[in-house]
């Protein structure tokens, strides 16, 4: 049977999840739910400025969504508990609202009939779990029912992490997630809560918070104490870079911090992590179904302990290509059969091993 799925945002995760989901038979999509009008969004999946044109013929009719010989309800609900998914066989919900939940508000989609929550943002209370997939999703035990699909920064910080903190021991570690530009900006300079965040987000470089560490520590709480996390938002509208500054405790040489990160990607990260060695730029990274790329080039060493190193992502591609992992691997824990349906995407998406 396959495992049937709501979207609970219909932004720039929810149009991703779509796209990789929408041909599959293992995962359905049992409906939609957004506040904007059902035309306009299914013009905006039609049309993508990042992902290019859907590769199907998209319509619209009596809020429902058409494409591939499949319908789709649009339904006009905004806060957990507006729906009731046993009306619509649902198994898992995914939070994809952009909106930083309580966990009394994630909860009413459990009483509303779903057996589990994904959140696509980090939640104002602790969920049961916070997984990047391919890292520590070998802690997904059956009972965890509310599970966030942590952040973009996480998944790709975390893998080149573990990696080298199992190769080297990291005695500390600074982050600087250097972002493209989110939906929270502002296109001109418009008044907004944070100051910084009002700025023109095509204009500047914009410093901004950011809970990566906090996140990061949970993941992987070998690293507990040892995180400090900084950001920065770019003028750039995808394509993104995490850089890392690393003090190990076994010394370390330029060539044995690329060959750990070489085999990890060939081993227990692969599909997750991938390693380059060309000199790649942010568009380069687009469309990745990798959570992390390491950049080889960039890696550097002061001395035989300071470890300075790069790795790039996509804002929602490969974010949203672990959600769809995440329903994989539970309807494998729910009996409904092995996990994951193929990655389908656009044209011209790349595959693994494809760099």
């Amino acid at each position: 049977m396959p495992a049937v799925v709501a979207l609970m945002g219909f932004g720039r995760i929810g149009r991703n999840l779509f796209r990789l989901l929408y041909r599959s038979d293992d995962i359905r999509i049992a409906a939609i739910c957004d506040i904007a009008d059902p035309e306009v969004l299914a013009y905006l999946l039609r049309y993508d400025t990042i992902l290019g044109r859907f590769p199907d013929l998209v319509t619209c009719a009596n809020s429902r969504l058409y494409t591939r010989g499949r319908e789709y309800p649009l339904l006009q609900a905004k806060d957990p508990g507006d729906v009731r998914w046993s009306d619509y066989g649902v198994d898992y919900v995914i939070e994809a609202v952009g909106r930083d939940r309580s966990r009394a508000e994630v909860e009413r989609h459990l009483e509303a009939g779903a057996r589990r929550v994904v959140l696509c943002s980090p939640p104002r209370q602790r969920p049961d779990i916070s997984v990047v997939y391919g890292v520590n999703d070998d802690r997904l035990e059956p009972g965890h029912r509310i599970v966030s699909n942590a952040s973009c920064t996480a998944h790709c910080a975390a893998p080149v992490l573990a990696a080298l903190h199992d190769a080297y021991g990291i005695e500390r570690a600074h982050l600087t997630s250097v972002h493209a530009y989110t939906s929270t900006q502002r296109l001109a300079d418009v008044p907004a809560d944070d100051p910084r965040l009002s700025r023109a987000a095509a204009e500047n470089i914009v410093p901004s918070e950011t809970n990566a560490a906090a996140v990061l520590e949970d993941i992987l709480p070998q690293l507990a104490g040892r995180l400090f996390a900084s950001a920065l938002r770019v003028p750039l509208p995808n394509g993104s870079l995490v850089d890392m500054t690393l003090w190990t405790k076994k010394p370390a040489t330029r060539d044995g911090v690329n060959e750990v990160m070489r085999t990890a990607a060939a081993g227990p990260y692969h599909g997750i992590l991938e390693f380059t060695g060309d000199p790649i730029v942010s568009s380069d990274v687009e469309l990745s179904p990798y959570s992390s790329v390491f950049d080889s080039l960039a890696t550097m060493m002061l001395g035989d302990s300071l470890v300075k190193s790069i790795a790039w992502f996509n804002n929602g591609w490969a974010y949203a290509a672990r959600v769809v992992d995440l329903l994989g691997r539970f309807r494998q824990m729910d009996g409904g059969g092995p996990p994951g349906p193929p990655r389908e995407g656009p044209p011209g998406a790349p595959r693994e091993g494809s760099r």
